[in-house]
């Protein structure tokens, strides 16, 4: 009788392990501001994983307690969220190692595509399974999945009243930019094959790594229509930072004297120069070459401001001037947005503990979080990357929360599909440059506005300067350079007319314009060229240089200014001993002309311009 009572109670705890296991398994345990709540896992999101939280983020402690049991969530917590897709295949990803650990230990979980001695850092290729693996190896101080590429472009689908075209470019006679190499690195050339054969472009463009895309095509053909005779080059932008380095220097040693991108990096530092702007910054000092870049098309889906405690621990984005106090977006079924938070704390050293979070407007409900640990070692970054698997348009509020430490500099970028509409809420236009463009050597183009041209102003969405770099010491870098056509007009692969709009087109209209000068006064450094095309730019925008238009815009009257200044094909620069930052890029033309011509020239009334002259 004992015996069968004490079964009884055996299989009934057994009964009981049993059934509070499946309950454990299916729930997780969210603690919120000391309050235990138990909510089901699901995946409404598109993401790998989602906590969806009926809280939502009026609540004063609102991070998430509990440990990462899987390696979704531990991909989630400490580097931000990754697409399904991304998932099924191999991870890009950046590998920190201590000093004196050898990248080769990495090749037991992973493929090293490259590595970077001076940050001792390597890009590898990693399966998803194998990347808890690969963050728990000796020597491996952190492990970074990798935020895609952004390349400049703005949809073509976009409607220009008075679209520029380089087939109505201006050239001198004889200057075609011959025995200049210019060098591309965009996101590929998959179409260059009709291209050539459609006559775009000549059969003997050199491609050096063509890459996945079609943008490189495009920007080969404004700088070819604009320098018909300037030697043509391409190497893909890559997946990873190493990679774009790699085409760079491949570039360089083809002999490449100007070289162009329309390439950003969003995981790069937006306060100090990262992998990328360190490398192109010493390529520039030590290589007699222009390197030309796009800005970015982002003043429009751009906010920097001090941490503004809403008094609950979240940042209001308007910093108590509206009711608005957070950014705000529509994503369409099916579309994606990509958001990346940083903050002004050294790279790899932040100490204070920032996270990031997507949510429903509608329902309140968190839909989306990154909530990686910043604790003296980590770099002062959270993204999240998120797609709209629901049949309905979702309208997300983007809130940013201090778990720990002090005040910083706040700053988020939204890369959207084109279908995204970002809302202007709390948007900031100004200091929307990062990385490599905001090299000091770097020409850093913006985009002149195509759809009035009695009046150009700048493009809405061509990003703007100053740019505020921290470290190693603090300076305010006077960018952008210059600006050129926000739309340019291409014959296309099938040789019928389309526009090709952004940054990526002002970019190459500049790099080929370079050609066409650097033919002109062939004897004239990589350095001069830049002073030239800074300082005999049509002037946009407030008198002289500012951080909008940068010294102006270079456009057909920039070459023929030059040629009619210099009929004798010498051009003599008296400039002052401070940089051209310092001087604004002012130098003095020798001339042996009337200024009246000059005037003429440079479209300017003669007599006001004398009057003023005197």
């Amino acid at each position: 009788m004992y015996l069968g009572s004490y079964t009884r109670r055996v299989l009934y705890l057994l009964i009981l392990v049993i059934v509070f296991t499946g309950i454990f398994s299916h729930f997780n345990f969210v603690v919120r501001g000391g309050v235990g709540s138990i909510e089901a896992e699901q995946d409404t999101s598109g993401l790998l994983s989602s906590s969806l939280l009926s809280s939502g983020l009026v609540s004063s402690n609102s991070r998430l307690l509990s440990s990462p049991s899987s390696l979704s969530e531990l991909v989630e917590r400490d580097s931000g969220r990754i697409y399904k897709e991304d998932a099924e295949e191999n991870l890009t990803a950046y590998v920190r190692l201590f000093p004196g650990a050898d990248a080769g230990v990495l090749e037991s979980c992973a493929r090293v595509k490259g590595w970077d001695e001076a940050s001792l850092t390597a890009a590898v290729l990693v399966n998803v399974e194998s990347f808890e693996e690969l963050s728990s190896l000796k020597g491996v101080s952190s492990v970074q999945p990798a935020i895609s590429p952004v390349i400049r472009k703005v949809d073509r689908k976009e409607k220009v009243t008075f679209p520029s075209s380089s087939e109505d470019f201006w050239k001198p006679a004889g200057v075609t930019g011959t025995g200049i190499k210019v060098g591309i690195i965009s996101d590929g050339v998959e179409d260059i094959s009709q291209a050539m054969a459609s006559g775009v472009l000549p059969e003997d463009v050199h491609i050096l790594s063509s890459g996945k895309g079609k943008e490189g095509t495009v920007m080969l053909e404004i700088v070819h229509e604009t320098s018909p005779g300037a030697e043509l080059y391409f190497y893909s932008a890559g997946s990873n930072k190493l990679e774009f380095n790699r085409a760079v220097d491949a570039l360089l040693a083809e002999g490449c004297r100007i070289i162009c991108d329309d390439v950003g990096w969003p995981d790069e530092p937006f306060f100090e120069d990262g992998i990328v702007a360190s490398h192109i910054k010493e390529v520039i000092e030590s290589q007699d070459i222009l390197y030309v870049s796009a800005a970015g098309n982002d003043a429009g889906r751009h906010y920097q401001g001090m941490f503004f405690d809403n008094g609950s621990g979240w940042h209001d984005f308007s910093s108590g001037t509206s009711t608005s106090k957070n950014i705000y977006m529509d994503v369409p079924p099916g579309e994606k947005a990509t958001v990346v938070l940083q903050w002004n704390d050294p790279w790899n050293c932040s100490e204070n503990d920032y996270d990031l979070y997507l949510y429903d407007c509608c329902s309140g409900k968190e839909i989306a979080a990154s909530e990686k640990m910043q604790s003296g070692t980590g770099a002062p970054l959270e993204y999240i990357k998120y797609i709209n698997s629901d049949e309905t348009v979702k309208t997300l509020g983007i809130s940013v929360k201090k778990h720990s430490g002090e005040d910083r500099i706040l700053e988020v970028y939204i890369y959207p599909n084109s279908a995204v509409k970002v809302h202007p809420d709390n948007l900031v236009e100004e200091d929307s440059v990062f990385g490599h463009p905001a090299v000091p050597g770097v020409i850093c183009v913006g985009a002149v506005d195509s759809g009035n041209q009695e009046n150009q102003g700048i493009a809405p969405y061509s990003s703007r300067g100053p740019v505020s770099i921290y470290y190693p010491g603090y300076e305010l870098r006077n960018k952008i350079d210059l600006s050129g056509p926000g739309s340019v007009r291409v014959s296309g692969t099938n040789g019928k007319g389309s526009f090709f709009m952004g940054t990526s087109a002002s970019a190459p209209s500049v790099a080929g314009i370079g050609a066409l000068i650097w033919n002109m006064y062939p004897e004239k450094s990589g350095s001069e060229i830049r002073e030239i095309l800074c300082s005999s730019a049509e002037d946009l925008g407030e008198p002289g240089y500012d951080t909008i238009f940068g010294y102006g815009s270079v456009n057909s009257r920039t070459v023929h200014l030059l040629e009619n200044l210099s009929p004798d094909g010498n051009l003599f620069l008296e400039k002052s001993e401070a940089s051209p930052v310092d001087t604004k890029g002012i130098f003095m033309l020798k001339l042996s002309m009337p200024l009246e011509q000059l005037y003429s020239l440079a479209n300017l009334p003669a007599r006001a311009a004398l009057r003023e002259f005197r």
